[in-house]
């Protein structure tokens, strides 16, 4: 990871072109509390699938999230190039190409509600709707040296 990347404010919004990439995901569903658990279970069988089928990791571990409240619905991952066999709860999706709103957050996950927030507000500000269910990337994890930091994405119109 670039050395940038963790100098960067809290938040940088800025709207980017995406290039759609293919995933291998789990599908996971069930309280707040239970996330971390169930994002860290999706990672490892998702990670399995790509290394078993001999494709590449083309980008960092996300979270598509298809509804938040006091249940989780999300599609947990990552993107890879070449060919991944689907397997068990692991299943291929892609993450769309197209314009999107991009934020870092450098800080604890704890936190990452208010800087969804503030991703929202901006995207208000700037007259911009979404055009499909946001996600998250994580840039680095939570045993890595300094804060965390995860880009939040929201493809728009």
């Amino acid at each position: 990871m670039p050395e940038m990347t963790a100098s960067r404010p809290v938040l940088s919004p800025e709207i980017v072109t995406r290039a759609e990439q293919q995933t291998a995901v789990v599908r996971v569903r069930g309280p707040v509390a239970d996330l971390p658990a169930m994002i860290g279970e999706a990672f490892q069988l998702t990670s399995r699938a790509i290394e078993e089928s001999g494709a590449a990791f083309a980008g960092p571990p996300f979270a598509r999230y298809r509804s938040v409240g006091e249940e989780i619905d999300a599609e947990v991952g990552f993107p890879f190039a070449g060919k991944v066999q689907a397997t068990g709860r692991v299943y291929l999706a892609s993450l769309p190409a197209g314009r999107a709103v991009v934020a870092t957050h450098a800080g604890p996950y704890e936190e990452l509600g208010t800087a969804w927030a503030r991703v929202r507000g901006w995207l208000d500000e700037h007259d911009l709707t979404s055009a499909d269910v946001p996600w998250e990337c994580y840039l680095t994890g939570p045993d890595e040296p300094g804060p965390p930091i995860t880009e939040i994405v929201f493809p728009v119109h």
